[in-house]
């Protein structure tokens, strides 16, 4: 029974492992979506929406994980060399996971510096529009006060 349970956790650990190779083939489309010019929002929305979805993949294999554990704990304490090959194939999958992990992280940040980038471009093209914007609507106005010509002293004698 306790071997079954240890198998459920390796093949657990490698699922984690495969959605975490795709949540980083993610991040990698969203670094690109955010550095196209023009930035496509409903793409980028997209994606974040796949990426909930293997987050929440990610959550639910960790708490099976957990509680597998908890189950065959006490087993594979009292007697861990009855179970080592599995044991040590854990810990590495244990450490290939944590290393994806980090790679997310790092990736992570560069998606949110490339984001952040393209929000502040996207900022300074609202404000040149807006500038322009404005520069119109004086340019016009006053243009309309050329054609009005002010009311001039007038002689009132015949």
């Amino acid at each position: 029974m306790t071997e079954d349970y240890l198998q459920i956790m390796i093949e657990s650990l490698e699922k984690k492992i495969d959605v975490l190779d795709r949540v980083l083939e993610l991040d990698k489309e969203q670094i690109s979506i955010a550095l196209e010019q023009p930035f496509d929002m409903e793409k980028y929305d997209k994606s974040m929406d796949k990426k909930g979805t293997l987050i929440d993949e990610l959550n639910k294999l960790d708490d099976g994980f957990t509680s597998t554990y908890e189950r065959v704990r006490d087993a594979v304490q009292t007697d861990p060399g009855a179970y080592a090959e599995k044991i040590q194939r854990m810990q590495d999958l244990i450490r290939m996971a944590i290393d994806k992990s980090v790679a997310v992280e790092a990736q992570e940040q560069r998606g949110k510096q490339a984001m952040q980038s393209a929000v502040n471009s996207k900022r300074k093209e609202i404000r040149t529009i807006k500038v322009s914007n404005a520069a119109a609507t004086q340019y016009y106005k006053a243009m309309s006060r050329i054609n009005n010509v002010d009311p001039q002293l007038m002689d009132r004698k015949k």
